[in-house]
């Protein structure tokens, strides 16, 4: 049986699915029938920090966790202790590599070899080359080689007990001497992240050890991380935060074989989960490196049960195989990714107590030694997270050579002939946005996809395609990754226990389609095609010319069309610039512009600069005209404030933030002081998704929380002042659930009609048809049709006066990729829409379409939203005279 041919085979074998290959594990150089110490020196975790890791009440600060570390790295040859970045506060992001003091020396080497082991095109050049077969080839590479395994802790930070049982494990391997100890750090490099959130792990830690003693709640109540909070384990396709950047470079760096990642449930989840994966499964993943992950998982499912670690579950949780947004990164370099569910405490680090046991008494095959007792502790969670660790590092190291074999080099191998997806995707050049090709395409090229681009015209299926156009084909390393991320998701049918069986559905969302989010039209392409190309070095933004100044009285001309526009008028604001918004369509440089077109004035003397270091940054053009066109306007407010609702531990506000930070809007957190005055502090406040009543009027108890905290405290009448605000002259932006808490507070004309039978409609995380009226200035810029992101979100009936925006057709299936059933429900309805409050306006968006930033194409509504309702209108006599 030829080796690539292997099929993926039944989850209860440990091994099952890694083909043996003529390699032999390596022989123990110095191997200990007894245990013993190797180094002498290094103090025990007790002896350094001044307890035992799982202590009751006890947690080790990240700072000493870093020091301890490197401590042992200084006095040991088999650990290195490296700082690859920064965090986004600035702190160490810290790792420490470990195996033999021979096999550390030369992890260049072993990092050389397995990189060429990953790309099919070069072993099959090494190996004509060397006049062997390529297989053949790749075996005697695997036996110069060695597998890198890694293990990383509390990306979630509240998950605090993995990070403190990697100190033991650490501990373990620098100073015993045994079989077990030998074996692991002889057959592979361990690369061991103490923490993927190392400003969460502080943040967390140093406000349980400061509430020690008082009265205030121990769990840290705000984001632990700086932006996406828990949501930083949802950021594996955008990667828009640098510690997502910084695990992706490791990954591409070091190519590990396996990869644990070690988490905490809640209490009364099962007290272990691991591996074997529920269903759905993405066709564009390896079969090798999914039974790989699943007999991983079984290993330490039977280590555990072996050792006498009750409450071990598997299957029935976690179907994290079918979106990138979960799956991650690393399983299309080949890496078999598992992970660890451990139950949680009381209050991070204090014994969880019930009145009954904890796991049902019945033996399951998922199952098999039930835990019976009621209580847990922090001690068994670092004893059951070092036990689960020890077990992966175990399986892989003692068969190094099958795991690199297989997925190194027989899963990249096989993507060369995975025909699954299309031939390739090609993005058509002269896009209504080009920011946004800018965008998705640095995506791609941080991903290290190969990105050609025509410099002739081609044909390919039925299409003339245009020179500058983009072509990613599938057939390349990366290939499986690019079709996950541009395919029209049709959610499988298959993912059912049994053909009677209800639908499951995947952990997280049902389409993670780039394109889609993005704005961006792309075409997949069945059958091959040839074009004269070339490969792109690194993504730029498109370059345009300045055209001429166009003298005192003049204007520049930018399309409403991208959502770049909102960071050209946040620059234009940071430097002073008035800017306005044309309220019908513009002709310009031979162009007709749509309606929002920017205006800028030519007299102003730094327009001219600002808008070039703009073009620059964002690929759009600058048009000019000697006259300002004849039309109403928006004059923008000069410097509008912007005040964003978001509550604490509130994520979609996170994310909020961490777009304002990279557009530059001038805004600030709305705290519980500013509601006596917000309308002589912000022009504009937004409430993020996620706010409720509850938020804004009770808020975190200042009695539970310390003072730092008391800026997100309730405001007992907070809507009142809010509806005031509003009714001044004030303009409100509400998004996703936001928006259901505004329309009842400003008493807003309309119906929610969504169903809540979700057997009857569910959209859970899907992009929805939806029709845009342009000529409405929230959708200034968007195109008549674009899908919307949906999660079962409010849709309204509008029963009075508004400016309607979006709707959803009034169609059977307003599905365009994902999953959703009973669509029609809400064909007709309205999405987004503007309402005259008083002297003031409000818009809101029924459907979340700032959701983790991945919605970008609707960001220009939020861009119209926040600033156009802030703005004065103009008649084009007024507009004529201030140009002057």
């Amino acid at each position: 049986m030829r080796l690539r041919h292997v099929a993926a085979v039944a989850l209860a074998t440990a091994m099952v699915g890694l083909v043996s290959v003529p390699v032999q594990a390596r022989v123990l150089d110095r191997p200990s029938t007894q245990v013993g110490v190797k180094v002498k020196g290094v103090p025990t975790p007790k002896e350094f920090f001044g307890f035992e890791m799982g202590d009751e009440g006890n947690l080790a600060h990240f700072d000493s966790i870093k020091r301890y570390f490197k401590l042992i790295a200084d006095r040991s040859d088999e650990a290195e202790y490296q700082v690859v970045d920064r965090t986004t506060l600035g702190n160490d992001y810290p790792i420490l590599l470990m195996s033999s003091k021979h096999n550390l020396k030369r992890v260049n080497q072993v990092l050389d070899i397995n990189k060429r082991l990953s790309d099919p095109r070069v072993m099959k050049a090494e190996a004509k080359r060397a006049g062997v077969p390529v297989d053949e080839y790749a075996r005697k590479l695997v036996s110069q080689s060695l597998p890198v395994y890694y293990i990383e802790a509390t990306i979630h930070s509240t998950e605090v007990g993995p990070t403190q049982s990697l100190v033991n494990v650490v501990h373990r391997l620098a100073t015993e001497n045994s079989d077990f100890t030998r074996q692991v750090l002889d057959n592979v490099i361990l690369l061991i992240v103490p923490s993927q959130n190392p400003d969460g792990q502080k943040l967390v830690v140093e406000h349980f050890n400061k509430t020690a003693g008082t009265a205030y709640d121990r769990v840290y109540p705000d984001l632990y991380h700086h932006y996406t909070g828990h949501d930083d384990n949802r950021d594996w396709f955008m990667l828009t935060q640098k510690e997502s950047q910084t695990r992706v470079r490791l990954e591409q760096k070091y190519r590990p074989v396996a990869q644990h990642y070690m988490h905490q449930a809640g209490a009364t989840s099962p007290r272990i989960w691991s591996p074997p994966w529920d269903e759905p499964m993405s066709e564009t993943l390896d079969p090798i490196v999914v039974s790989a992950a699943n007999s991983i998982g079984m290993q330490t499912q039977r280590d555990l049960v072996a050792e006498g670690k009750k409450g071990s579950k598997w299957n029935d949780a976690y179907g994290i195989l079918w979106n990138a947004d979960v799956i991650g990164y690393s399983p299309f370099l080949g890496t078999s990714t598992w992970l660890t569910e451990i139950a949680s405490v009381r209050d991070l680090a204090y014994t969880y107590t019930s009145d009954k046991i904890l796991e049902p008494a019945n033996k399951t095959l998922r199952s098999v030694l039930p835990y019976d007792s009621k209580t847990w502790t922090l001690k068994q969670i670092v004893e059951y997270g070092a036990a689960a660790a020890y077990s992966g590092m175990k399986t892989v190291a003692s068969d190094p050579a099958s795991w690199l074999y297989n997925n190194l080099y027989l899963s990249n191998a096989n993507s060369e002939t995975w025909t699954g997806g299309p031939y390739a995707y090609v993005v058509p050049a002269d896009q209504r946005d080009p920011y946004a090709v800018y965008d998705m395409l640095k995506i791609f090229d941080f991903g290290q996809v190969e990105i050609d681009r025509a410099t002739r015209p081609f044909t390919a299926g039925d299409q003339r395609y245009p020179e500058g156009s983009y072509i990613l084909r599938t057939n390349q390393p990366m290939g499986r990754w690019v079709d996950q991320l541009l395919r029209i998701d049709t959610y499988p049918d298959a993912a059912r226990k049994c053909a009677e069986c209800p639908l499951i559905m995947p952990y997280s969302e049902t389409t993670d389609n780039l394109a889609l989010f993005m704005g961006v039209d792309v075409d997949a392409v069945t059958k091959p095609f040839t074009a004269t190309t070339t490969r792109v070095r690194g993504i730029e933004p498109a370059t345009h010319q300045m055209p001429g100044h166009p003298g005192p009285n003049g204007a520049y001309v930018l399309s409403p069309t991208s959502y770049g526009l909102g960071q050209v008028i946040a620059d234009l604001q940071d430097a002073n610039v008035p800017a306005y918004r044309a309220k019908a369509a513009v002709t310009v440089a031979g162009r007709t512009l749509p309606a929002g077109a920017l205006l800028v004035p030519a007299g102003n003397s730094t327009a001219r600069q600002v808008l070039s270091k703009a073009s620059q940054d964002t690929g759009l053009p600058v048009y000019a005209t000697n006259a300002v066109p004849t039309v109403a306007a928006v004059k923008l407010k000069d410097h509008t404030r912007v005040g964003l609702i978001r509550g604490a531990n509130n994520m979609p506000g996170g994310w909020m933030m961490w777009m304002f930070d990279q557009i530059g809007v001038n805004y600030e957190v709305v705290t519980a002081d500013d509601y006596a005055r917000l309308g002589s502090k912000y022009d504009t406040i937004v409430l993020a998704p996620g706010v409720s009543a509850n938020t804004i009027t009770r808020g975190l108890d200042p009695a539970k929380n310390p003072p730092e905290f008391h800026w997100a405290r309730g405001v007992p009448d907070g809507l009142d002042k809010l509806k005031q605000f509003v009714e001044a002259g004030g303009n409100l932006v509400a998004l996703g659930s936001a928006s259901s808490t505004a329309a009842t507070s400003l008493g807003l004309p309309v119906q929610n009609v969504t169903p809540t039978n979700r057997t009857t409609f569910s959209a859970p995380g899907a992009l929805l048809k939806q029709n845009y009226d342009p000529a409405v200035p929230a959708a200034w810029g968007m195109p008549e049709s674009w899908p919307t992101w949906f999660n079962n979100d409010a849709a309204f009936k509008v029963t009075g006066d508004a400016q309607i925006a979006a709707t959803y057709p009034q169609e059977d299936n307003l599905l365009v990729s994902g999953y959703a059933h009973g669509t029609s429900a809400i064909g007709g309805a309205t999405n987004i829409a503007t309402f005259d409050v008083g002297k003031g306006e409000a818009t809101i968006a029924g459907a979340h379409i700032t959701f983790r930033t991945w919605p970008r194409a609707s960001w220009t509504v939020v861009t119209n939203a926040m600033y156009n309702g802030a703005g004065q209108d103009v008649t084009a006599q007024q507009l004529a005279s201030l140009f002057r």
